[in-house]
């Protein structure tokens, strides 16, 4: 992405960094997915259509947005998926994909090859493929996922690998790191986090790791470890999305961040200046601090 300090002369409110979840679809069922609540038929059809995507991303570059990540739900599981990716990639964007990896086929590899992204990021949650499927709850999927893997490397397309530890996988994240340093310049990434669903249920949770069995885990290995460290030496900061990172989803709703939905700005109807620059700075956010120079307005809803 974009180094902090080569963006110092851009102004403190400013729409650097765009996470657009573009669909809720997805071929797989993940147990701790959030969005997968949403991925139904009667949803679906209410997401962007081609047009308006392709609309707000022109506003985006307009209004000067460099970085844009496409994620889901999968977000190559819509069939307009490479007439987004490739308008993005056109429009200037450093465009990143998170995606569950077993969508990519040889020809989808070509067609990123072809228009390189920033980076592609697959989820990984297990190794072996009764672990991988257990999570995934999809038949096929673990060999899918690694043969998608196997043909960005061969074309050297930028790659990090991640997976979110959970009671279900505990015992493989180990091997799973070791095997992406295995593949050379792949990245890895672990996350701890759980979410609650869309809909607001709580059936993520159940796969929770307890601080106890987190801490057990991230002690095993030196890079997690310090990792852990450093994010406990951390003191929280106030929140700055909405300030130079924001977030959009499946239907058109521009948001702080994919964390705080409480209040949107439609982009179907509105501009994207409108909703950033004007609108996005009166949501409300409990860690969010007001700019010395923004008048606090009270709290109203764009939904």
């Amino acid at each position: 992405m974009v180094r902090r300090d080569k963006l110092h002369h851009l102004p403190e409110r400013f729409p650097v960094a765009c996470q657009w979840e573009i669909t809720c679809r997805c071929n797989l069922h993940c147990v701790m997915c959030y969005t997968d609540c949403f991925n139904r038929p009667d949803l679906i059809r209410q997401e962007l259509t081609t047009p308006d995507m392709l609309r707000i991303m022109d506003e985006m570059a307009d209004a000067g947005t460099l970085e844009l990540c496409l994620t889901g739900g999968e977000p190559m599981i819509r069939p307009d998926f490479f007439h987004i990716y490739e308008h993005a990639i056109r429009c200037g964007f450093l465009v990143t994909v998170f995606t569950n990896g077993t969508l990519i086929t040889e020809a989808a590899a070509d067609r990123f090859a072809a228009l390189r992204p920033h980076r592609i990021e697959i989820s990984l949650h297990g190794l072996t493929k009764e672990t991988f499927e257990r999570i995934t709850q999809g038949t096929g999927s673990n060999h899918r996922c690694l043969d998608g893997t196997k043909l960005l490397i061969d074309r050297q397309i930028p790659l990090t690998l991640k997976s979110t530890a959970m009671t279900l996988n505990q015992h493989e994240i180990l091997a799973i790191k070791q095997y992406a340093a295995s593949l050379g310049s792949v990245g890895y990434k672990l996350g701890e986090e759980m979410r609650p669903e869309l809909d607001g249920g709580a059936g993520p949770f159940h796969y929770a790791l307890s601080e106890g069995d987190l801490r057990i885990l991230n002690q095993q290995d030196e890079d997690l470890w310090k990792e852990s460290c450093r994010q406990s030496r951390t003191e929280l900061s106030p929140c700055r999305s909405g300030m130079q990172r924001f977030h959009i989803d499946a239907y058109g709703k521009l948001q702080l961040c994919s964390g705080n939905r409480r209040q949107s700005y439609d982009l179907r109807s509105g501009s994207f200046r409108e909703g950033f620059f004007e609108v996005m700075p009166t949501f409300a956010c409990e860690w969010k601090a007001p700019l010395a120079s923004e008048p606090i307005h009270p709290a109203v809803s764009h939904a």
